[in-house]
């Protein structure tokens, strides 16, 4: 059963910014903790806090300010594996389910020795399919 991986997190008084609500790029810090915690628990980051990717994009897309939230939740799940490289997709919601912001970034399988990008092992993507749910949709620009 495929399931999203969440983690609360404090919105602290330095996450504000100075029209009152936390600093657009604040949200990318709460993605990379849930994604790092993510990448504990499947076995990613070794050697310390080495880990076993590179980011290669992030995006995000800012539904609504966070103002008075004390803590927010960041939900996290697989939507696509390709054979060097996976999206992870992301959630910001508050308590009461009030979204705030949704991303995605994508992750390289990486060698550091080598310097170069590697396939995905089965072990990797047998652990990485534990969390596939559906990709999110986001806003058309031009």
């Amino acid at each position: 059963m495929p399931l999203k991986f969440s983690i609360e997190l404090p919105v602290q008084f330095r996450d504000i910014d100075v029209m009152g609500h936390v600093n657009n790029a604040t949200y990318f810090q709460y993605m990379e903790t849930a994604r790092v915690e993510l990448a504990r628990r499947l076995g990613l980051v070794t050697n310390g806090f080495r880990p076993s990717f590179i980011v290669a994009s992030a995006r995000c897309e800012f539904k609504k300010p966070i103002r008075d939230e004390r803590r927010i939740t960041v939900s996290v799940w697989v939507s696509r594996i390709g054979d060097r490289s996976w999206d992870l997709d992301y959630s910001i919601h508050g308590p009461r389910g009030v979204q705030y912001a949704v991303g995605r970034t994508t992750q390289v399988a990486y060698d550091y020795s080598s310097r170069s990008a590697i396939r995905i092992s089965g072990k990797l993507r047998r652990e990485l399919g534990k969390y596939v749910e559906v990709s999110l949709k986001f806003r058309e620009t031009d």
